[in-house]
């Protein structure tokens, strides 16, 4: 069974050539002097940042609900041009598949795949146009990653001050520093496993129990391994991830 991404590209070889298509968004493909769908692709995988984002300036406006001469109330009620947002999320790809990677906690490849394309979709067709009207690409992955992080449990931390105090302004700045340390813990476990440091299944323990905020009893319970060793597994695991970080920064030193 073909998981999203293969779905998805699979749905592209016929898009990338179709001339009813690619007329639908003539205006677009104008910008990038694009005769296709696969021309136009080609063009932004190829120009430089500011000439892509022209083109993903112009599918986000259209995706949103605005006409190629801007009318429309652009609100993302599901007005907007449908196959424009699935050109987007075509040229979105790479950073969706890299979501995907990242956020272990998700489940496994096939459930991490859909649920990185929900949100990047999502955040296509919801896409604060008024406010961010440049660096396309980047805000909708980073709205989705958060997106992603609010769709697991919450990260469990140990307060080590008072809790926080002052109403909304100060605890929606605390969520959104925990939501930027669970992606960086993502993204640091993703790159152990490319880089051979850890096995998937120790930074999949990480995630769950670290980012989760699984018990590893209940980890456990799922599994064939006890809980304890389960905490032996996740502590060599993550002293290893630990060494590691120490050992790239004495190369950076020297």
């Amino acid at each position: 069974m073909s998981n999203v991404f293969e779905q998805l590209d699979h749905e592209w070889q016929r898009l990338r050539d179709d001339r009813g298509s690619a007329r639908r968004l003539r205006d677009v493909c104008d910008l990038a002097g694009a005769r296709s769908l696969g021309d136009l692709e080609s063009y932004v995988r190829k120009a430089e940042a500011h000439d892509a984002d022209r083109i993903l300036l112009a599918l986000v406006t259209r995706a949103v609900g605005r006409g190629p001469d801007g009318s429309g109330d652009g609100s993302g009620s599901g007005s907007g041009d449908t196959l424009a947002a699935r050109v987007l999320l075509q040229l979105l790809l790479p950073g969706t598949r890299n979501l995907a990677r990242r956020w272990w906690a998700l489940g496994d490849h096939d459930e991490r795949a859909a649920a990185a394309v929900t949100a990047v979709y999502h955040r296509i067709r919801t896409y604060p146009l008024e406010r961010r009207p440049g660096r396309i690409a980047a805000n909708v992955l980073l709205d989705a990653a958060r997106e992603l992080r609010r769709s697991v449990p919450r990260l469990v931390t140990t307060p080590s001050a008072e809790p926080v105090q002052g109403g909304r302004r100060e605890r929606e700045r605390a969520d959104d520093t925990s939501s930027h340390a669970a992606i960086e813990l993502a993204e640091v476990l993703a790159d152990a496993v490319r880089d051979g440091v850890l096995e998937a299944r120790d930074a999949q323990l990480i995630a769950r129990s670290r980012i989760a905020g699984d018990r590893v009893a209940d980890i456990a319970r799922s599994g064939a391994l006890g809980t304890r060793a389960l905490w032996d597994r996740r502590q060599r695991a993550e002293l290893k991830l630990a060494q590691s970080h120490r050992d790239a920064r004495r190369t950076q030193v020297a």
